[in-house]
């Protein structure tokens, strides 16, 4: 499995990756890209928001469409492509992707978290805002453990050839 996840130990290169069809339609470099206008990182950024936040044995997947319409349980909503979970046992061909939910609310989340702890950081000697704020981060935190409400891909085989993206982030 290690072969196929794919691990970023920086956010440029991480950037780099995600980008990575853009900058060769331009023939560009990141920086290039940034500064022409050719990038939205917002999304980019809060994957890796998200990405640090996972323990070492979750992953993120993105799968193609036509496989999450298959392997998804969509209440009224568009149809996920993208999920948080592990893998537990592994074949030659697929991988069994256990307690997973949908990327993109955690994604919401951990950028939530990301800037709450920002914002405590910079609240200097004001207590009431230090601890309004440190409520407000425990509930997020609160929140972004408890995926079981959000599961719906629960305890899926995916073939390997089909992953477009396994991605995890060491610090």
């Amino acid at each position: 499995m290690t072969d196929l996840i794919t691990d970023h130990t920086d956010y440029e290169s991480f950037a780099r990756e995600r980008h990575s069809e853009t900058l060769n339609d331009y023939s560009v470099s990141l920086n290039e890209a940034r500064e022409r206008g050719l990038l939205n990182e917002q999304d980019t950024r809060q994957l890796w928001q998200l990405l640090g936040l996972l323990s070492e044995n979750d992953l993120f997947v993105q799968i193609p469409e036509w496989l999450a319409e298959k392997k998804v349980r969509v209440m009224d909503r568009s149809t996920p492509t993208t999920f948080v979970g592990h893998v537990t046992r592994e074949t030659e061909d697929a991988i069994l992707f256990e307690n997973s939910a949908p990327a993109r609310p955690l994604m919401r989340l951990a950028h939530g978290i990301h800037s709450l702890k920002r914002g405590i950081e910079n609240t200097g000697a004001d207590d009431d805002r230090r601890e309004g704020l440190e409520n407000r981060l425990r509930e997020k935190r609160r929140e972004f453990e408890n995926r079981d409400d959000a599961s719906i891909l629960s305890d899926e085989w995916l073939p390997k050839s089909q992953l477009i993206a396994a991605v995890q982030r060491s610090d």
